[in-house]
């Protein structure tokens, strides 16, 4: 955990380097109500609204009504909370909550203050629909500060295909990086100015990513003035870990970043509240019936290279992921599209949205691995399937999976294996590669390398793993 911290810190210096500072003038075009974005409440019968005005404003409200021109006057009004204030850069951040609202109805809303609007737009409550579909964006930050601009233009044209070619999609999901530097206002005008075209009328929810968690004291202190998501999480942990239900398919929502342990060392968090994380996971999946359960978060459980949290989420999270027996896991972090094979029947989905991209890598357990391309991934789920596609930006499916329904009235027996060098509870010729690889550069003695227990790890550890996956068993089963 120590080198992980040390790590993380390294990480956010540079981030801090590599974003564009934050402006000494007032950011452009803030010049009244805009931005607008739309985030689920707990129930099916409310809706969030967040958005900028101007550094000046202190209040704020929304009007909603059932007609586009508020014919007969407005329905309703919320008042708005003020989530950030910032003078310098001349924006301030409102959020309000309607509540009471129908299900399965199209309502139209506007926000501002006085005689200050914005323009109208529109949403459609969720509904306990059996069958919909909803899209995921993975990594969303931008290349290098040269092309920043042009990284967030080119995926604010790919979010926008998303509904042109799938307009029944009801929600997006968005994981973590959606921003180079979490503390740059200028990062995060860039991502709303493209966000809010489709976010607006089409609600999202979201989980931090590394690159949003670098307050002061380690949070994602304005990734959370940003949105406002179901505070339904650990106590003093909210909104960086929530749950959020839409029809039979139940989303838990982590913070990934917590397990690197810079909210400790920095005070956003206690070292208890680990295990207070892993307790709410637990609850939060065994309280669910749903027929579908599906994790969102930014570091993958089993990554491409090599990551001390991902490591963590896999020691930490991933068991409890098994036990619930989850079906979908959503992730990123590592900018290269990969879908894993179903490891203890839970199939893991990393996406890459934006425009920065690192090199794929062999890993035993990946069924499908696209490198340098941004894409999109849309869910279709009904009560007898759920189904996701990877779409690039020409429209093009690159990847398709079908998951079926599971029986969850009986725990499955999982058990680890020797000589599963890559961890995904399968004995196979990439675990053979794995152990020659160790045998030949000569490393110093590791036990879990020496699979015949006589003090080395040589050619005769690697006969024996070889003999169990070509005949199908364990180490030291019967031939």
């Amino acid at each position: 955990m120590k080198k992980a911290l040390s790590f993380l810190i390294l990480v956010s210096v540079l981030a801090l380097l590599l974003c564009p500072p934050v402006s000494a003038e007032p950011l452009p075009g803030i010049d009244g109500p805009c931005y607008m974005t739309l985030s689920p409440t707990s129930t099916l019968n409310g809706m969030s609204v967040t958005w900028w005005d101007t550094g000046l404003a202190d209040t704020g409200c929304v009007e909603y009504g059932g007609s586009p021109n508020f014919s007969g006057g407005a329905l309703g009004t919320a008042t708005a909370v003020r989530m950030a204030s910032d003078p310098v850069n001349g924006f301030s951040v409102f959020t309000a909550t309607l509540t009471g609202l129908d299900e399965g109805v199209t309502y139209y809303y506007r926000v501002g203050h006085d005689e200050m609007w914005s323009e109208v737009k529109s949403f459609t409550t969720g509904s306990q629909a059996d069958a919909f579909s909803f899209f995921y964006m993975g990594d969303i930050q931008y290349q290098s500060f040269d092309t920043a601009q042009a990284d967030y233009n080119t995926w604010g044209a790919l979010l926008e295909s998303v509904t042109v070619s799938y307009p029944d999609v009801r929600f997006g999901v968005l994981g973590g990086d959606m921003v180079q530097q979490g503390q740059a206002p200028s990062c995060w005008q860039m991502f709303f100015g493209q966000a809010t075209k489709v976010f607006s009328t089409l609600p999202m929810i979201a989980v931090p990513g590394n690159h949003e968690s670098n307050a002061s004291n380690g949070k994602p202190a304005m990734y959370l003035d940003m949105f406002n998501l179901p505070a339904n999480g650990p106590a003093g942990l909210e909104e960086e870990f929530y749950s959020y239900d839409y029809g039979n398919c139940h989303f838990a929502c982590l913070s990934s970043t917590v397990l690197a342990g810079e909210q400790v060392a920095l005070g956003g968090m206690q070292a208890a509240d680990y295990d207070a994380v892993k307790t709410w996971i637990a609850s939060d999946l065994a309280s669910s019936d749903a027929t579908w359960k599906v994790i969102v978060l930014h570091h993958p459980p089993h990554a491409v290279v090599s990551d001390a949290v991902a490591t963590a989420v896999l020691e930490e999270w991933e068991p409890l992921f098994v036990d619930a027996q989850v079906d979908l896991v959503l992730c990123g972090h590592q900018h290269v599209y990969m879908r894993t094979k179903a490891i203890r029947g839970v199939t893991e989905v990393m996406g890459n949205s934006g425009s920065k991209f690192y090199a794929p890598a062999d890993v035993g357990y990946s069924r499908c691995m696209i490198p340098y391309v941004s894409t999109y991934e849309v869910i279709s789920v009904t009560p007898s399937e759920l189904s996701l596609t990877a779409v690039d930006p020409a429209g093009n499916i690159l990847d398709a999976v079908t998951l079926q329904p599971k029986d969850r009235s009986e725990t499955p027996v999982w058990s680890d294996l020797t000589g599963d060098f890559d961890n995904d509870y399968e004995l196979t010729e990439y675990d053979v590669g794995l152990l020659k690889a160790f045998i030949l550069s000569a490393q110093p003695y590791d036990g879990d390398y020496d699979l015949n227990n006589d003090g080395r790890v040589n050619i005769a550890d690697a006969h024996l793993l070889a003999l169990a996956v070509l005949n199908n068993h364990e180490i030291g089963g019967e031939l």
